[in-house]
């Protein structure tokens, strides 16, 4: 009953065959920048302060917000910039999805699930202040850099 859920939910969005195809269409250039960064990563970099939550005036609490490091900025903004983070129902994907949280089992998966894992990290953050640091903890947004390299050095087509 799942597998026939989980065709359903990615029939809305792209195949595996059709991320693939667009991850291989991208430049060199990013894919080594992206990759540069994932290697000097600090936990210094990975470290998430927050901000905000302070009285705005009487009765007006600004909310806590999440501040990343500029190299995680800069990787997650790679991940939109060589067509990781894709459309489609991912809110649904994650659940129960062995993959969320911390990527257990993606080194198995096809590239196209590091791409929807990334999408879900990524437009997760938009609906949840601290997903990417969950992810970053977790080492869910280490294991999609991870898949990524090795499609990227082994399996993309030439």
């Amino acid at each position: 009953m799942y597998a026939a859920f989980e065709r359903a939910l990615l029939a809305a969005g792209p195949s595996d065959e059709e991320i693939a195809a667009r991850l291989a269409a991208q430049p060199g250039e990013r894919w080594r920048e992206l990759f540069a960064l994932a290697d000097a990563l600090t936990p210094a970099d990975l470290e998430v302060t927050w901000r905000g939550g302070q009285e705005a005036g009487p009765g007006v609490t600004q909310a806590p917000y999440p501040v990343y490091g500029d190299a995680v900025e800069r990787i997650l903004g790679l991940l939109g910039e060589l067509g990781v983070v894709v459309v489609f129902g991912w809110p649904d994907w994650v659940r129960g999805n062995p993959l969320w949280p911390g990527g257990r089992g993606l080194e198995d998966a096809p590239v196209a699930d590091a791409a929807r894992l990334a999408t879900a990290i990524v437009r997760g953050e938009r609906f949840g202040d601290g997903t990417i640091g969950h992810a970053l903890e977790t080492g869910t947004l280490q294991a999609v850099l991870r898949r990524l390299r090795r499609w990227h050095d082994e399996e993309r087509p030439r």
